[in-house]
């Protein structure tokens, strides 16, 4: 076996199919067949049940994670050697959320590579509970997200504060409160609750998801039981829902910009809430004994980027 056995078993298993992993590999589905095959003879076992959709056996679970881990050497050699050549040329994993990809990571991508044009991305957009399994794989080499609590094994590093808000269609706000919905917005903004907004429907992101849970929080401390008329793990659907008065979502400060918001930003009610629903924005990469300098150029890239948006009143913290 050698890295090469790695590379292929991994594509076998992330797309269940040894077509599919051949095409994504470039190789023939023979080679990559008879790769497996003999990786099983080597170790005495069956890796793969060969049905469609193939499945991993409990031997193949075990072979996948130390082929990620292989994988993993192999990129950080590869890395730490390019660092000693002073080679800026390879492959930087980002991993990040899909709306905050869509927001943040065009323009300093951009900015990044017309300074470094040697290093090529690859963008792993995923829910903010898995971007830290991104990085323990060796999928991404970065990941952005928020990431509360201590995480061993990892650098952490803050990137930006940001406040959760409400956004509602003022159409919806009238609908529910007639002349007094402007009332209403100032009075949950002045005491800090959700009160005011009784009957409002609301829109929540799913479990496992910082500014979900804060919002959870949030609704808790008011008496009566709030109608959440839609969940999504995607806030752009959820703003995307708010713009047609289906409810009032909850959206962390870089959403709020026109940019982010786009035509629809008039037609729009923004409900700033408490300091308490602040969330801390944060950049990881693994802990070792050397960090590709590619992580850590991006990483100030990064907060220059925030830092620019912030002097020009755009909600990045």
């Amino acid at each position: 076996m050698n890295f090469q056995t790695m590379d292929y078993f991994v594509a076998v298993a992330e797309e269940r199919s040894f077509t599919r992993a051949a095409k994504r590999l470039n190789v023939t589905q023979q080679t990559l067949s008879a790769n497996v095959a003999a990786a099983e003879r080597e170790l005495g076992v069956t890796l793969v049940e060969r049905k469609v959709p193939l499945v991993l056996t409990g031997p193949g679970h075990r072979f996948l994670a130390y082929a990620r881990k292989f994988q993993a050497t192999e990129r950080s050699m590869e890395q730490e050697f390019a660092d000693i050549a002073h080679d800026e040329r390879g492959l930087l994993g980002v991993g990040i959320a899909n709306t905050r990809s869509h927001i943040l990571l065009p323009e300093v991508i951009a900015d990044f590579r017309a300074r470094r044009p040697g290093i090529d991305f690859d963008i792993c957009e995923a829910e903010n509970s898995q971007l830290l399994g991104l990085l323990k794989d060796g999928v991404v080499d970065i990941a952005v997200g928020t990431f509360p609590g201590v995480h061993k094994g990892y650098e952490v590093r803050p990137l930006c504060e940001q406040r959760v808000s409400l956004v509602a269609a003022r159409s919806l706000l009238e609908g529910l409160y007639g002349e007094r919905a402007d009332e209403v917005v100032a009075r949950v903004e002045r005491t800090g609750s959700l009160e005011a907004l009784a009957g409002c429907p609301f829109l929540l992101l799913g479990e496992h998801d910082v500014p979900g849970d804060v919002a959870r929080a949030e609704l808790a401390r008011v008496d009566a039981e709030p109608e959440v008329a839609a969940f999504s793990t995607n806030s752009e659907t959820l703003l995307g829902l708010a713009r047609r008065g289906v409810g009032a979502a909850f959206c962390t400060e870089e959403m709020l910009s026109r940019r982010a918001l786009g035509p629809d930003a008039e037609g729009l009610a923004v409900v700033r809430l408490p300091e308490r629903t602040k969330v801390q924005v944060s950049v990881a990469w693994r802990r070792a004994e050397h960090v590709w300098s590619q992580v850590l150029a991006f990483y100030e890239a990064l907060v220059a980027h925030v830092g620019l948006l912030s002097s020009d009143g755009v909600g990045m913290g």
